[in-house]
């Protein structure tokens, strides 16, 4: 599989502020050196720096160059999440629609707007969704919503937005927000209000932790052969996404981060996980999805560029 990328500035300065930060990140050892790094540097120029990344000639993602998250992961560490960019190659022309839930700035969104008829996508901070809007509410294939995805249409819920991390956003738990932290109130979407029925649709699902609800809310489009893309967070020893999957009659779960192999066990899930800080991507749908077996046959033709 192949992964080009072309970058380009807001300015002479974000070139600058560019090259002085890829320099800096090869110093750093630590995963919270490189938020620092980024922060601290960000302080020294203006915040509107920003890097625009095609990826594959797509459509541009909008990076600001005080992201520690973005600037790492993106542009330091290139390329992001190729496991997922297989899965939506694997499922281009098999289903029409893709849904980014828990878009976040739209990396996915945009990356997706080329290769499917249509794009939904869902984001619940309101400073995340103004920069999602920002990468990809032109694109004229992409839907929008400001919305949490859980169970259920409708509902009110509280929204966490970590100052440590906007991709660390999440539904507020048990637990207090920290100091910095701020909250939001968010409406919330099921998966099946944006399924239309009888189309199996490709779903990233990313809601850090509302994940069992928000598979619960996505029943029928499941039984439609949609297919998910869900993370399993290697700080999470009970795999409680997967072990919420395994647990639904026919549906199988697949690891996809080298090809595409079976999870038939949480134990087999748990032996993939070895990075606690590391978000991992798994595939699952019922066993009769007509998209899963085309996604598995995507999967498995050799020499395809990507």
């Amino acid at each position: 599989m192949t992964h080009t990328h072309d970058i380009s500035f807001s300015s002479p300065a974000a070139r600058l502020q560019y090259l002085l930060l890829m320099g800096l990140f090869r110093l750093a050892v630590t995963r919270g050196l490189y938020g620092r790094f980024a922060r601290g540097l960000g302080r020294m120029f203006s915040p509107e720096n920003a890097v625009f990344l095609r990826v594959n000639g797509g459509a541009p993602f909008r990076i600001s160059l005080n992201d520690g998250y973005w600037t790492r992961f993106a542009l330091y560490r290139f390329p992001y999440e190729p496991e997922v960019a297989a899965a939506l190659y694997a499922a281009r022309g098999r289903t029409p629609l893709f849904c980014d839930l828990g878009a976040n700035k739209g990396y996915w969104t945009t990356q997706a707007a080329g290769k499917f008829e249509r794009v939904i996508a869902v984001e619940a901070s309101a400073n995340t969704y103004a920069a999602l809007d920002q990468n990809a509410g032109k694109l004229p294939n992409v839907t929008l919503h400001r919305a949490a995805i859980h169970a259920r249409s409708g509902e009110t819920l509280t929204f966490l937005n970590t100052h440590l991390s906007h991709a660390s956003a999440r539904l507020l738990g048990a637990e207090d927000a920290g100091h910095g932290d701020q909250t939001e109130t968010v409406t919330t979407l099921a998966i099946n209000d944006l399924v239309p029925a009888g189309t199996a649709a490709l779903i990233k699902l990313d809601v850090e932790g509302a994940e069992v609800a928000a598979i619960d809310g996505a029943a029928r489009a499941l039984r439609d052969g949609s297919v998910l893309i869900y993370e399993d967070h290697g700080n999470d020893p009970a795999c409680t996404p997967s072990a919420h999957l395994l647990g639904l009659d026919e549906m199988c779960v697949f690891a996809i981060e080298d090809g595409i192999a079976a999870m038939p066990s949480i134990n087999a899930i748990r032996a993939l996980k070895t990075d606690p800080y590391k978000g991992y991507n798994f595939l699952a749908a019922r066993a009769g999805s007509p998209l899963l077996a085309a996604m598995i046959e995507g999967f498995a033709m050799p020499g395809q560029s990507r």
